[in-house]
């Protein structure tokens, strides 16, 4: 994120988009391209990889770390907050919007209107096809 969003929007005041795979571990489907395109490519021998030995997708949720997007303090006694976290905030502040794979968009049309992330809109604007799970729920914790 440091080498690649923050010099591109911040010096060459570019449009970016992000690719952050961390979106398919909190409820956004893979698109139907990847789906088809991990059937066709993938070697049988390969697939079941993480499952075979005990691994998670590296998409997955961490139980140790929590969400990619959202950090959750508190509960048990004390008030829970939530705080986006410093990933999250960065895809927000360096990216024009953020994509879980290229797969998402590549047959939309060239003219199709992306959501941006822009400060006076919510935090869930921006991320196509649609936000993660965690940054859904902070919302709707906040009203």
């Amino acid at each position: 994120m440091r080498s690649d969003m923050f010099p591109a929007s911040t010096f060459g005041k570019w449009e970016t988009v992000m690719i952050v795979e961390e979106m398919e571990g909190e409820g956004v489907p893979k698109s139907d391209a990847a789906m088809s395109n991990e059937a066709q490519v993938e070697p049988l021998e390969k697939k079941g990889k993480f499952e075979d030995q005990g691994m998670k997708s590296p998409s997955d949720v961490s139980k140790q770390w929590g969400s990619y997007f959202v950090d959750v303090h508190g509960g048990g006694g004390e008030e829970e907050s939530q705080k986006l976290t410093w990933c999250c905030h960065c895809i927000h502040k360096y990216s024009t919007m953020a994509i879980p794979s290229v797969e998402h968009i590549a047959d939309l049309p060239l003219d199709y209107k992306f959501p941006r992330f822009s400060p006076d809109k919510p935090c869930t604007t921006g991320y196509y096809p649609r936000p993660p799970d965690s940054l859904l729920k902070r919302c709707e914790s906040l009203s």
